[in-house]
């Protein structure tokens, strides 16, 4: 078949992607900013032979679902026309859970949602394939089967929400129309090549990342000889690491993972099959106790000392500086950890084995536990922090960046940051007696100094990559207001993002 894919870059999407690929289908990715290196580059890890990534089964074509008719202009449209796609398969979307990001997550998954559709019918595209998730369940705690959807739940987060208001525009539309239309719904999917641009992970590898970000600060502080991790109680007896601390979650409540290549091969398998009016395809896999996740994660790093407690034993003792941090990093996730919606069996789903996905994982990451990873790169991949606006966020909130402000607390100043590339963006933040202030959008023209470069470069920059002053003077950083200010605030920024190591092993045991 010839069929028309969006999300290629995410993690489920690479996947079907190269599953699309090995099966024979010929695909056209629409991917933001249209670059087929970027593409390839997602598609390395599955060693794919060289015939199924030419021009001849893979087109890679500029498209963002955000925009109207994916933004693709009138000579693209035809052409998509005349090439008669089977199928179109909607991957993409926003898989984040935080509460500030309502607005992205409605324009990603509900608007972007609506605009992928329109423009599968205006190509005559006779059947939409939609992938959303078994957590439109929100948190109603009857059974849920595939033929459900509104039974007057609430949600955990936005994320949920979003999900659920694309299903019902997405059910509407077809059933106005007749237009044939399949919802597949996998709960959390685990497995395969988890890692995606900088490393980013969600869900289940969360936690995966807390537990070996702790491992790593413990190692570090030790062989620096501060003992700040000693005193909270961390001992280490060869590979062997035990720190006490405490968990939100209940040990019983279980969470559904789905493996990533079950959730392929099911929709592999619909795409075969004639569709007429709307199907829901359910893609749970196996419910799994969170005590087991927990033995599994901890097993395999070999730490010890983590205690699963209910959430009013653990607001009533003071949090150490580990189960802070471990509990900020996880938070979007605490509703999981208590209760789960009540999922029917599937027949023949893959099982799910913990232990294996844990260790996989890290062999992804490199040299599995005794990797020796930058603590401050583990600290923003931890906080979900891969874009500007993530790490801007967590600059405000305080969870990073608390040394720099603090040390700094004279700066008086209002700093804009125009961002360009794949992601662009524009962000102000206000400094003043050491606290960072994230000012709303017009508030740029007024600030006392802006910085205008590529987002991927500020990334570099804020991971100790790169250096704000030395990309200026290179010419790959355009500075408009006060010059002088600006370049002794990049000259700040750069000695922090230097000894970022340093000063996040302070910030964790201060």
């Amino acid at each position: 078949m010839h069929l028309l894919l969006t999300g290629a870059t995410g993690y489920l999407g690479k996947h079907l992607l190269a599953g699309l690929l090995r099966a024979g289908h010929r695909v056209t990715a629409l991917v933001r900013g249209g670059d087929p290196a970027r593409l390839a580059t997602v598609l390395q890890a599955f060693e794919l032979p060289s015939g199924l990534t030419g021009a001849a089964t893979l087109t890679v074509l500029d498209g963002d679902v955000t925009r109207a008719d994916c933004g693709l202009d009138e000579t693209t449209l035809a052409q998509l026309t005349r090439a008669s796609p089977a199928a179109f398969l909607h991957c993409a979307g926003l898989t984040r859970f935080e509460a500030h990001l309502a607005d992205e997550l409605q324009r990603h998954n509900v608007d972007g949602s609506r605009i992928a559709w329109q423009l599968a019918q205006r190509l005559g595209i006779p059947v939409f394939h939609h992938v959303s998730t078994a957590y439109v369940a929100g948190r109603t705690r009857q059974p849920f089967g595939a033929a459900d959807l509104d039974c007057g739940q609430a949600f955990n987060n936005p994320y949920e929400a979003s999900k659920f208001a694309a299903e019902c525009e997405l059910r509407a539309a077809a059933a106005a129309t007749g237009a044939a239309l399949v919802i597949h719904r996998p709960s959390i999917v685990v497995g395969g090549h988890p890692l995606g641009e900088h490393n980013a992970v969600s869900t289940l590898y969360t936690f995966m990342k807390a537990v070996q970000f702790i491992r790593e600060c413990c190692r570090r502080d030790e062989e620096r000889g501060r003992h700040a991790f000693a005193r909270l109680g961390f001992r280490r007896t060869g590979e062997d690491y035990h720190v006490p601390v405490r968990v939100a979650a209940d040990p019983a409540s279980t969470v559904n993972l789905v493996a990533i290549d079950d959730v392929v091969s099911t929709v592999l398998a619909a795409l075969a099959q004639p569709v007429a009016g709307i199907r829901t395809c359910a893609l749970t896999g196996s419910d799994i106790p969170i005590a087991d996740i927990e033995r599994a994660i901890t097993g395999v790093m070999r730490l010890s000392g983590v205690s699963l407690v209910d959430a009013q034993a653990f607001d009533a003792a003071p949090r150490n500086a580990i189960e802070a941090h471990f509990h900020r990093v996880t938070q979007v996730y605490a509703p999981y950890l208590f209760a789960s919606p009540s999922f029917a069996p599937r027949p023949h789903a893959s099982p799910v084995d913990p232990v294996a996905l844990t260790r996989d994982f890290l062999a992804q990451l490199g040299g599995g536990r005794r990797r020796r990873a930058p603590v401050g790169q583990l600290a923003l991949g931890t906080l979900g922090i891969h874009l500007p606006r993530d790490y801007f966020s967590a600059l405000a909130d305080g969870a990073v960046g608390r040394h720099f402000l603090a040390r700094h607390a004279y700066v008086n100043a209002t700093i804009g940051f125009a961002l360009s590339g794949s992601t662009p963006d524009v962000i102000t933040l206000r400094f003043a007696q050491g606290t960072a202030t994230a000012l709303p959008a017009d508030a740029f023209a007024g600030a006392d100094c802006r910085y205008d470069l590529d987002a991927a470069l500020l990334m570099r920059i804020v991971r100790g990559e790169a250096d704000l002053r030395a990309s200026f003077l290179a010419g790959k950083v355009r500075i408009t207001g006060n010059t002088e200010l600006a370049l002794k605030f990049g000259s700040l920024l750069g000695m922090y993002y230097r000894h970022l190591d340093d000063h996040v092993l302070e910030e964790l045991t201060a």
